[in-house]
């Protein structure tokens, strides 16, 4: 149960007439530079918020990409703190406290908050309460402690529910999701993949599913609409029954023409459930790749984690003997965290969801699927080429499992 103190998803009108306006603006590091879209789409949606039809909205889309030493989320997501001016809602996987750097990175993003309260924003967080990580669990505990004591309203979910999602909701207007956890090595150590959406529509959807986990009753299904082919943003959910971001992923990689580019931190093949989600997508992979679909996959290896690593050698060996001969490995020196399907350059899923039975049946997830967009694609795009670089085919000696 909740504890503390004091799919659903946007789909597309088909007959409402698009149209998009773009401008360009780089984002940089000191340290590290990177080409960064500032998209701005005007985007007829119909928003289905538990079963209510909304008016089409506008949507403006950042891509927020990190590598190493490049904190373009952090910065983003701080600079939108400190401009919120009625809301702030954080449903966080994992949020880290360093009491012994009061100046650094993650203190700073706390002080945002106190600041924003003292400024009379109401600000709510909730955290994952594991009941199959301890480490998670003691870390959230020691935040939401040291949070209440700065007067903040923090709360956790069901143990027996686990929060993956790292959503941030601003004025029930601006939305930042993804793959970025709140904590020191996500800022400055790995590669993630965010997006910032802005939108009072798409705001006001996610506000409303966020009180409802606050009040401790998230839905078990939620009405989806039927998607268009059509240019289209649409925020998925993962919560109880409703579970878009499996049929998404299948649809667009079934429709894919020319190239499938994926960058996932775990996909987990299950040799004994063979009607399972993720041993679904990946078999849809091999049906592209002998279509003739370019297929390119990079999954990562780490120095910290064997059972991922396990997973992963697993699944790029299913793979190769699939005929895939495009799957690379990260260097196991970083870890790559995104979670990114881009199809044929011009449509993109990413968001928190990995290719795993909890990610994709059980956990609580946020994603987004923009289709038929490239110029909303391409930073993804360029993204993925960025990492397919650097990533290594694996050798005999990693798929057996060294490193």
């Amino acid at each position: 149960m909740l504890e503390g103190s004091g799919n659903g998803g946007i789909a597309c009108h088909r007959y409402l007439q698009i149209t998009q306006t773009f401008s360009k603006s780089t984002i940089m590091n000191e340290k590290f530079r990177y080409l960064l879209y500032k998209l701005s789409i005007l985007i007829a949606l119909w928003l289905v918020v538990f079963s209510l039809i909304a008016e089409p909205a506008e949507v403006t889309v950042t891509p927020l990409l990190d590598t190493p030493n490049n904190q373009t989320y952090y910065d983003e997501l701080l600079d939108s703190l400190r401009e919120a001016r009625s809301s702030i809602s954080v449903l966080m996987a994992t949020a880290n406290y360093y009491p012994e750097y009061p100046d650094g990175l993650q203190s700073r993003l706390y002080d945002a908050l106190v600041d924003a309260k003292e400024r009379g924003v109401k600000v709510r967080i909730v955290l994952d309460k594991s009941d199959w990580s301890e480490e998670i669990t003691k870390t959230n505990r020691e935040t939401a402690r040291y949070l209440r004591n700065r007067g903040l309203k923090v709360k956790f979910d069901d143990p027996e529910i686990t929060t993956h999602a790292k959503t941030v909701i601003l004025d029930e207007k601006v939305v930042f999701l993804g793959s970025s956890n709140w904590n020191f090595p996500t800022y400055t150590e790995t590669y993630q993949a965010n997006l910032k959406l802005v939108s009072a529509k798409v705001g006001r959807f996610y506000e409303r599913f966020f009180d409802s986990v606050w009040q401790g009753e998230p839905p078990k299904r939620l009405r989806i609409p039927e998607t268009t082919e059509e240019k289209s943003i649409v925020p998925l959910i993962g919560t109880g029954e409703t579970r878009s971001y499996y049929e998404t992923a299948r649809q667009l990689i079934k429709n894919a023409e020319t190239s499938i580019d994926l960058v996932l931190f775990k996909i987990t093949r299950y040799s004994n459930f063979g009607e399972s989600k993720p041993n679904l997508l990946t078999e849809e992979l091999v049906k592209a790749w002998n279509r003739g679909v370019d297929v390119r996959i990079v999954l990562d290896v780490n120095n910290w984690s064997d059972s991922i690593n396990e997973s992963n050698r697993e699944t790029a060996l299913w793979l190769l003997g699939k005929g895939i001969s495009e799957v690379k490995f990260d260097s196991p020196k970083v870890t790559t965290h995104s979670k990114v399907l881009v199809v044929d350059g011009e449509s993109v899923l990413v968001g928190s969801t990995n290719w795993s039975y909890y990610s994709l049946d059980e956990n609580l997830e946020t994603d987004v699927v923009v289709k038929k967009l490239p110029s909303v694609a391409k930073p993804f795009k360029a993204y993925f080429e960025k990492i397919w670089k650097r990533a290594e085919i694996p050798t005999r000696k990693e798929l057996s499992g060294g490193l």
